[in-house]
């Protein structure tokens, strides 16, 4: 009956608990989070060296190290939303403390053959952190969260007893409740669904999401330093994710210019809540090289490989619906169709591949060129976001066909892209020093009608003394994007424009020890 322009609800037992391209794009665009000096410096540091978040971003530069190094990076995060969704405007507000990074770093400052040093080092960092506060609404007269199960029932050319119990999750509480219900012929026979939201005439949507949650990563890094002029180094990673989400979402009939609902139209509206979760944890590597021809010029290059992460979904829904005089107010619960328990998906995701190259220049004063004065980098970052890919943990066809057809739409919707990472420091009075970045972070979305970026500006200062250091830093992330409150296949996504800041508080401490 559709001619479906992408099949990701194609199968049942599948679809009825689906990801989505976005879910995707959580683990792999934002802005990274590091030490305390890298997040001042815009995250320029693939060919710095010399910082703990060399083991995230560029492992070479752990080869820098002559003496062993402990540090604790603490951060505190103020973040503001503003959203539009067709035209109507909303905001929301949310802080969050957490631990940021601690790290040790062994280093062995002995000329071995050619090697003039080493060091080794075990660092874990909150690259990303999830908590936040979603809300927005407006009226809509072009689309429905109801279409999204017709797909499914169409797709499917579900019966009614599946209708019934094969979507726990979606359409079968959506048909339970009579939200979408079945159209017969003139002889009573069932010849399709049809959806009871009176879409022509427009409906007022809510979107309202807790999220909380964080992507940290665990590393252990290797990096040697052959004679002053090569920095060789490689970290293998262990991405942890813990994403947890409760939604709700709900359509309700518009009101007249009395105040009231239309009474014959068989809608009041509907409710959706959700609870979702995902955990999981995986495996990847950086290799990277950093190479100094002069000793005022760092070069760097570096690959982290896609990182294989096995995460483990939760999902629990209801819905209540209110058709008026059609069948008054109904309500369904997943709990009930699922013996009290919620949804379990286990499947694999890959990450983008990307690739860094990097450049540092130090400058000083002429009659005293050994001491440098500062410096500034520079990182140019490739994303393969096209080759973010699902795999599922099971060997059923069903599995297998869903995934495949999530994974063409990612390749539809998505681009590769490039960011750019700036920063300065320059050496103050006494031990102290001036920091200060910016990065850029271009959109993933082919379509070139949704403005999405992250650009993020930062500063901060640094003291220095023998055996301890501290850095203090701000920095504000203000971020562009599209935000889907369901996707179909039929006709254009109807979505809120975001905008967000999000403003970073760091402090540093670290000691140095041989």
């Amino acid at each position: 009956m559709r001619k479906l322009l992408f099949s990701i609800l194609m199968v049942s037992s599948v679809a009825s608990f689906a990801q989505s391209p976005e879910d995707g794009l959580r683990l792999s665009w934002f802005a990274p989070n590091g030490t305390a000096r890298s997040n001042a410096l815009g995250g320029a540091m693939g060919s710095l060296g010399g910082d703990v978040s060399s083991n995230h971003i560029n492992p070479a530069g752990l080869g820098f190290y002559t003496k062993s190094e402990l540090l604790l990076v603490p951060k505190y995060l103020v973040t503001k939303n503003n959203f539009n969704f067709r035209g109507t405007p909303s905001s929301s507000q949310d802080t969050k403390s957490s631990l940021g990074s601690v790290a040790v770093v062994f280093a062995d400052g002995r000329s071995i053959n050619r090697w003039t040093s080493s060091a080794f080092s075990i660092s874990f960092t909150q690259i990303a952190d999830y908590n936040n506060h979603v809300n927005y609404s407006g009226k809509n007269n072009f689309s429905s969260l109801s279409e999204k199960y017709l797909e499914e029932l169409v797709a499917d050319r579900a019966d009614t007893n599946s209708a019934l119990n094969n979507y726990i999750f979606g359409s079968s509480l959506a048909f339970r409740t009579y939200l979408v219900d079945t159209t017969a012929n003139a002889a009573g026979n069932v010849t399709g669904y049809q959806s009871l939201v009176p879409i022509s005439t427009g409906v007022m949507q809510n979107y309202d999401s807790y999220t909380s949650g964080s992507y940290n990563e665990l590393a252990f890094g290797w990096a040697g330093n052959l004679e002053n002029k090569l920095y060789l180094g490689a970290s293998v990673v262990m991405p942890m994710i813990n994403y947890n989400r409760t939604t709700q979402y709900s359509e309700t009939d518009l009101l007249d210019q009395n105040g009231n609902p239309n009474p014959n139209n068989f809608f009041g509206g509907f409710v959706l809540n959700e609870n979702f979760s995902s955990k999981g944890w995986g495996l990847g590597a950086k290799l990277g090289i950093i190479y100094k021809p002069e000793s005022f010029l760092r070069l760097g290059f570096t690959v982290h490989t896609p990182q294989l992460i096995t995460l483990r979904d939760k999902i629990s829904a209801d819905m209540t619906t209110n058709t008026e005089k059609y069948a008054g107010v109904q309500s369904a619960s997943s709990n009930d169709l699922n013996d009290g328990y919620p949804g379990i998906r286990e499947y694999t995701i890959a990450t983008p591949l990307k690739t860094i190259f990097s450049g540092s220049y130090f400058f000083a004063q002429p009659n005293k060129p050994s001491q440098p004065l500062g410096f500034i980098s520079a990182d140019l970052e490739w994303v393969n976001y096209t080759g973010t890919h699902y795999y599922a943990n099971t060997y059923d066809q069903a599995s297998t066909d869903y995934y495949d057809a999530l994974n063409s739409t990612i390749k539809a919707a998505y681009k590769n892209n490039v960011n750019i990472k700036v920063g300065s420091e320059l050496r103050l009075t006494g031990n102290w020093m001036a920091r200060a970045g910016f990065a850029y972070y271009g959109t993933p979305y082919k379509d070139e009608t949704i403005k999405a970026s992250r650009v993020v500006i930062s500063g901060g200062l640094g003291y220095r003394s023998n055996n301890h250091f501290i850095d203090f830093t701000v920095s504000n992330t203000n971020t562009k994007d599209a935000l889907f409150p369901y996707r179909l296949n039929d006709k254009p996504n109807t979505y809120a424009n975001y905008t967000g800041n999000q403003l970073m508080f760091n402090i540093g401490y670290g000691i140095k020890f041989n």
